[in-house]
This record gives C-alpha cells, sequence and structure tokens, in this order.
C-alpha cells in the first residue's frame, strides 16, 4: 500500500512538471533588459538580456506587470513590456496580447520558495555577492510596479499602460477582435435575419 500511495505521488509530480512545461510560451526579448530575481526593480540583476533573444515565458503575475521567464540557463522576471510573442502570425508586445492570447499562466510570487527552487544549492548562483543576503530577499516583498495598472477588458489598445508608447520596430499590434453575435441571431425573425 505504502509503495502504491510512493508511486501515485511520484506520478503526481511528474505530471505537475509536465503540466507546467506545457503551459511556458516562446517569447523573445524587444530591448536589453535586467533578469531579476523577483518581480521589482529592487531585486539583484541576474544580467541583461539581449535584445531579440529567445526565451520561455513561465507565467505572470495577475497585473501582467512582470514576467517569469527563462533565458539560457537563467530563471528570473522581467518587465512584461518588453517581452514579445507571435500569435497567428503577427507579433507583438506581451501586455498588447494579454497572457490568456499567448497561454501563459497568472503566477505568485513568494521570494523564500522561489528562490529555494530556482537558486539555493545551484554553484552558479551560490557565487553571486547577492546569495549570501538571500535571507534578506526572501523577506522583501516587492511594490508594485509604478505607473501599472490592470489591463483593460476585453480587446486592448496597443501601449494602453503608457502614455505615448511606440511599439518596437517589427511588432504589429494584435487583431482587432470581431465580437460574435449570440446564437440565432440571423435566424429568421430575429434580429438582423430576414423578415
Amino acid at each position: 500500500m505504502r509503495v502504491l500511495r510512493l508511486a501515485g505521488w511520484v506520478a503526481g509530480l511528474a505530471m505537475a512538471g509536465m503540466v507546467s512545461a506545457a503551459e511556458a510560451a516562446p517569447g523573445f526579448s524587444t530591448a536589453n533588459v535586467n533578469i531579476r530575481t523577483g518581480p521589482d526593480t529592487e531585486f539583484p540583476s541576474l544580467g541583461v538580456i539581449p535584445e531579440g533573444s529567445p526565451l520561455e515565458i513561465e507565467g505572470c503575475l495577475e497585473d501582467e506587470s512582470w514576467c517569469d521567464v527563462i533565458w539560457q540557463d537563467y530563471r528570473g522576471w522581467v518587465y512584461s513590456e518588453y517581452l514579445g510573442s507571435e500569435v497567428q502570425g503577427r507579433t507583438a508586445v506581451l501586455p498588447d496580447w494579454g497572457v490568456a492570447a499567448i497561454g501563459v499562466p497568472v503566477v505568485a510570487f513568494a521570494a523564500s520558495q522561489y528562490w529555494n527552487q530556482y537558486y539555493v544549492g545551484r554553484p552558479y548562483y551560490v557565487n553571486q555577492p547577492w546569495y549570501a543576503d538571500r535571507y534578506r530577499w526572501e523577506g522583501y516583498a516587492p511594490r508594485p510596479r509604478p505607473g501599472w495598472y490592470a489591463p483593460p477588458p476585453g480587446p486592448r489598445q496597443p501601449g494602453w499602460w503608457r502614455n505615448n508608447y511606440i511599439a518596437p520596430p517589427g511588432m504589429q499590434p494584435p487583431p482587432p477582435v470581431t465580437p460574435m453575435p449570440p446564437p440565432g441571431w440571423n435566424r429568421p425573425g430575429g434580429p438582423g435575419g430576414p423578415g
């Protein structure tokens, strides 16, 4: 019985890992941008992702301001407006698409859990100056991103998050969303139908 329970637990963990991998979305950086150990500019930088670099978008905060990404061998957080993705042959920055359109989950951030999972005990990170101070960072509460507000419902205007936004070269706004009429809308005797 114990063996069966253990096997079920291991299978459950394996499935959880497969689901997590399936939820990542391919993307790229739209500028030279810092990848940080948490979703706040106060968190230490792991380095700079060069413009145009491919990466995997693992998830974004509920307000879509920051996203958890994997770039090369690094795992960390990037401002969403510096992440691009392609959907239906069009390329746009992530906030213009929204997380649902590119298929990444909404995630929460708990520094101690995140750092324990991705940084603790890994040789590259252990040798970084900020690692020795990790308990301070694990207790740090990320601040809301200045000037950012929750995404609007429905179709989004390009650059909705910043006044006078200019998209990076090569970016296109998402295609306009045409609302679907309700079922039976065009039937005889119904609105828009003959008769």
